[in-house]
C-alpha cells in the first residue's frame, strides 16, 4: 500500500554554496553563478559589457531594487566585486523543492462542497463554516500566490483565477536542466501541485472550500519541478507589488548566512572561502520594502525544520549539518529567510487541537501568527512503528493532514507551514474586503489584534499573536 504514498514538497529548504562547479572553460576555469546586489535601486547601463569583459553574462536582472544574477569564470569573481556601484555579491543560492508528504485524494466529485467533512483545518479557522456568513471575499481583492503556479483549469479554482498570472522561470529551467520549461510569460500552469494546493487553501470553491471562497488570485510561477533562483522569486514579488495585489503569499524559505562560508576541496584538502549570502539576504530586504511601499501585504511560512528560529547556534547547527554533505561549513549567523526580514507575516504551523506542529519552526519575536498546517505525529509514530501500511488503509492522515487542490484538477493532502500561511493570507484578503484597502502595516495590526484567539506568555515563541480566526476577524 505505501507506494501509493508520494513524496512531495510543503516547504521549500533553501540550499546555499554548492562546492564551486558549473561548466568548465576552455582555460581551465568555471563559470559559476553569482548574486550581485548594487548600491542604488537600479543596474548601471555599462554593467552588462563589464560582466562581458569578464568571460561572463548577465542571465536575470531586478532593476527595481538593483539586484542581478550573472554567470563568470570563478577566477573573477573579485573583479566582478570591484565594478562600480556593486555593493555586495554572493555565490548565487540554491532553492530546491524538498522531501515532504503528499497523500492523493481519489474519486473526487466536483462542486457542492463535497468535501467540506474532511476540512477539519477550514473548519477550524472559519468556525465550522460561520464566518462565510460574514464575508467569503470578492475579486476586489487579489492575492498573489508566489509558488510553482496554479492549475488554470482547475474545477475550484477556475472561478477566482484573475487574469495576469505571470511565470518567471526562464527557457532550459534551472540552470539548463529542465528542458521541457520555455520561458514562456504566459506558462503559469502548476507542473508540481504545491502552487495549487497553496491557492486552494486561500479561495477553492467547489468539492472544496477555501478560507475567503470568492477572492481573487493570480498566479506568479517560480518554480517548475527543480529548483529556483533568488532572482526568479524576488522578480516575482516585484511584478506582483506592481500588478498592485492586495495580499502576496509566499510558502517558501530557507536559510541566509552572515559571515563566511568555505569548501574543503576532498582531493587537495584545500580551504576556499565562498563568502556569504549577504547579496541575497539584503535583496529581499530590498523586495519586501518595494512590496510593502507598493502596498501589498508579504505573508511568509516559517519553515518545517523543527527549530527555534531566534537560537543562532540551534540554526547554525542545522545549517551545516545540511551543508556537510558538499563538503561545505559556515561560520557565523543564520537567518530564515524571508521569516527573518522585517516587515513580512511570519506563520507557525498547527495541528489539531491547536498544538503546535511537530516539524514548524518557532521562536520568541519570529513568529507573528499562527494557522493550521496540519501535523505529522501519527505519521512519524506508524512509520517508525513499521505500521505505515495501516496508517494508509485506516486513513489516519485525514485526522492530521490537510486537504486541498492539486495540478491536476484533483485533490490531495499534505502538510507544512506551507500550508498554514496561505490561510492567513486569506483572512488578510477578507479584511480588505471588509474595511478597505489599507496600508499593509495597518493591516498586519489589524490581523494581529481581530484575526486572531489571542496567546499569552511563553505561548507567544509558538503562536506569535495568536491562533488565526477568520470568524472573529469578520465579525
Amino acid at each position: 500500500m505505501k507506494k501509493f504514498f508520494a513524496v512531495i514538497a510543503s516547504f521549500i529548504l533553501l540550499l546555499s554554496f554548492l562546492p564551486p562547479a558549473g561548466h568548465a572553460k576552455a582555460n581551465g576555469s568555471k563559470e559559476q553563478r553569482y548574486s550581485v546586489l548594487f548600491n542604488k535601486n537600479s543596474i548601471p547601463s555599462t554593467f552588462d559589457q563589464q560582466v562581458k569583459s569578464l568571460g561572463g553574462e548577465v542571465t536575470y536582472t531586478v532593476p527595481e531594487i538593483g539586484f542581478a544574477q550573472v554567470k563568470v569564470p570563478s577566477k573573477a569573481f573579485g573583479k566582478l566585486k570591484g565594478i562600480s556601484g556593486v555593493s555586495t555579491a554572493n555565490p548565487s543560492i540554491k532553492w530546491n523543492l524538498p522531501k515532504a508528504h503528499r497523500i492523493k485524494a481519489n474519486n473526487i466529485s466536483p462542486g457542492n462542497a463535497v468535501l467540506w467533512d474532511k476540512q477539519w483545518d477550514i473548519q477550524r479557522i472559519t468556525n465550522n463554516g460561520e464566518s462565510y456568513k460574514l464575508g467569503t471575499g470578492s475579486h476586489n481583492v487579489v492575492v498573489g500566490v508566489i509558488d510553482t503556479g496554479i492549475d488554470r483549469d482547475h474545477p475550484d479554482l477556475v472561478k477566482n483565477l484573475m487574469p495576469g498570472s505571470k511565470n518567471f522561470v526562464p527557457a532550459g529551467g534551472f540552470q539548463g536542466t529542465e528542458p521541457y520549461e520555455n520561458g514562456d510569460p504566459n506558462a503559469f500552469d502548476d507542473l508540481h501541485g504545491h502552487g495549487s494546493h497553496v491557492a486552494g487553501s486561500i479561495a477553492a470553491n467547489g468539492a472544496m472550500l477555501g478560507v475567503a471562497p470568492d477572492t481573487g488570485i493570480r498566479a506568479y510561477r517560480v518554480f517548475g519541478t527543480s529548483s529556483a533562483e533568488t532572482s526568479w522569486i524576488i522578480a516575482a514579488m516585484v511584478a506582483a507589488a506592481n500588478d498592485g495585489v492586495d495580499v502576496i503569499s509566499m510558502s517558501l524559505g530557507g536559510f541566509d548566512v552572515k559571515g563566511q562560508i568555505f569548501y574543503i576541496d576532498p582531493e587537495t584538502g584545500k580551504k576556499e572561502n565562498l563568502g556569504n549570502d549577504v547579496a541575497d539576504f539584503k535583496a529581499y530586504k530590498r523586495a519586501v520594502d518595494y512590496a510593502t511601499g507598493k502596498g501589498s501585504l508579504v505573508v511568509v511560512a516559517a519553515g518545517n525544520e523543527s527549530l527555534n528560529a531566534t537560537n543562532k547556534k540551534e540554526v547554525m547547527e542545522y545549517i551545516n549539518l545540511e551543508l556537510a554533505e558538499y563538503g561545505l561549513y559556515a561560520v557565523g549567523a543564520g537567518f530564515e529567510v524571508p521569516g527573518t526580514i522585517p516587515g513580512v507575516v511570519t506563520v507557525s504551523a498547527t495541528g489539531p487541537k491547536d498544538v503546535l506542529a511537530n516539524y514548524s519552526n518557532y521562536g520568541p519575536g519570529f513568529i507573528d501568527i499562527a494557522a493550521v498546517g496540519g501535523d505529522a505525529r501519527m505519521y512519524d509514530q506508524y512509520e517508525a512503528e513499521g505500521r505505515f501500511d495501516e496508517y494508509i488503509n485506516k486513513r489516519l492522515f485525514e485526522q492530521e493532514f490537510n486537504l486541498s487542490a492539486g495540478e491536476d484538477g484533483g485533490y490531495y493532502w499534505s502538510i507544512g507551514t506551507s500550508m498554514a500561511t496561505p490561510k492567513v493570507s486569506a483572512v488578510a484578503a477578507l479584511l480588505i474586503d471588509k474595511h478597505g484597502k489599507m496600508p499593509p502595516k495597518k493591516l498586519e495590526d489589524l490581523l494581529y489584534k481581530t484575526a486572531v484567539d489571542p496567546v499569552k506568555g511563553t505561548d507567544k515563541k509558538n503562536f506569535g499573536s495568536g491562533h488565526l480566526n477568520a470568524y472573529r476577524a469578520l465579525k
